[in-house]
């Protein structure tokens, strides 16, 4: 199960939007008509992309039937999240001062960073997940003993038995 483009447009939107929010803050002292459309233009695709990140994480309709699993092992995950924090930073430096050639860094900067993330599944643990209350356990279950990442609310601990769907390839959501 491979994502299509617009797919992984969507997340990276989704996963992005505070940098996007920050940006438009930024720049807001440029303000023109043209600036106008294109804040118009961007606050649409990240609603857009919000939203259709959370269809894909709350709709039942693309996921197999629930299934239980006993977690065996738990790893820490904050890996992944400094990736994402890192990534974060990575795109804000160049655009802190608010000039064009910032603006143009950043837009480089972003194809990269897209580029990096399109195709993994750091795409999907995004910043909102935190504030829904989801947490990302990497995990072993012992029902198929192979490497697993768990978006799950609440605590998890080894020993647990979780009821999860398959959001994509190696990576569980709790129902």
């Amino acid at each position: 199960m491979g994502l299509n483009l617009s797919n992984s447009i969507k997340l990276f939107f989704a996963k992005y939007t505070f940098v996007f929010i920050i940006l438009m803050v930024i720049y807001s002292k440029y303000f023109s008509v043209f600036l106008l459309i294109l804040y118009v233009i961007l606050s649409v695709v990240l609603i857009v992309s919000n939203y259709g990140y959370y269809k894909l994480i709350t709709s039942a309709e693309d996921m197999e039937s629930p299934r239980t699993y006993q977690v065996d092992e738990i790893k820490d995950s904050n890996p992944i999240y400094t990736n994402i924090v890192a990534s974060h930073i990575l795109m804000l430096i160049p655009i802190m001062n608010g000039t064009t050639i910032g603006l143009i860094i950043f837009s480089i900067i972003s194809f990269f960073i897209f580029i990096l993330f399109r195709n993994s599944e750091m795409i999907f643990f995004n910043p909102i997940l935190f504030f829904m209350g989801y947490r990302v356990y990497t995990t072993r279950v012992k029902e198929h003993n192979k490497s697993v990442y768990i978006l799950y609310k609440g605590k998890l601990q080894e020993g647990d038995f979780v009821s999860v769907s398959y959001l994509y390839e190696n990576i569980l959501i709790s129902n």
